[in-house]
């Protein structure tokens, strides 16, 4: 879900699966047509308030809350976007929207990884090779969001939880200060 509570809408982000029913059926709905479902919440999984830096990382649609997120983000907090797609071509989601967010301010970096591009990457890759980058933030404090499959999540967290480990903490030190949040599926 992209949107949020005040938006009076619900906005989903669904990648079309061949042969899948339930993103068939959402891809075949037309304006006006009517489907029943339900919203299981997850009120954790939400930047904490404050200024400090706020880690964003996701694949595939997991990048429709972390986009809800960069959409409020008027104040312009300094929030990093981790992305991950199939194909740059056909899979960049929000991909015009990213970029006027960065224009904005809204968006302070944007990393995508493809993974059947040119130079195939995965999000995974990209926190390698931004270390450096990413071990400064969490030193002033940064909440990391990681949104996706459980696959990623776990590839994620085994690259993550080394740089942790070299600054004196751990993910679950994270965790319980509520710097570290998943939503996996």
């Amino acid at each position: 879900i992209a949107s949020s509570d005040e938006d009076g809408a619900v906005e989903i982000c669904v990648r079309r699966q061949p042969g899948g029913y339930c993103s068939g059926l959402l891809h075949g709905l037309q304006p006006g047509d009517c489907v029943e479902g339900f919203i299981q919440p997850h009120p954790d999984f939400r930047p904490a308030a404050g200024r400090h830096p706020v880690i964003l990382i996701g694949a595939g649609t997991g990048v429709a809350p972390l986009i809800g997120f960069v959409r409020k983000n008027l104040n312009q907090r300094p929030l990093h976007l981790y992305w991950g797609g199939r194909d740059p071509q056909g899979d960049f989601l929000y991909g015009r929207e990213l970029e006027t967010y960065l224009a904005e301010g809204r968006l302070s970096g944007l990393r995508l990884a493809f993974s059947q591009g040119l130079e195939p990457r995965y999000v995974q890759d990209r926190l390698r090779e931004d270390a450096q980058q990413l071990s400064l933030l969490l030193q002033q404090g940064a909440q990391v969001l990681v949104c996706g499959s459980r696959e990623m999540a776990a590839g994620v967290r085994a690259v993550i939880e080394p740089m942790l480990q070299a600054l004196g903490e751990s993910l679950e030190q994270l965790r319980v200060q509520g710097r570290y949040r998943e939503d996996v599926y």
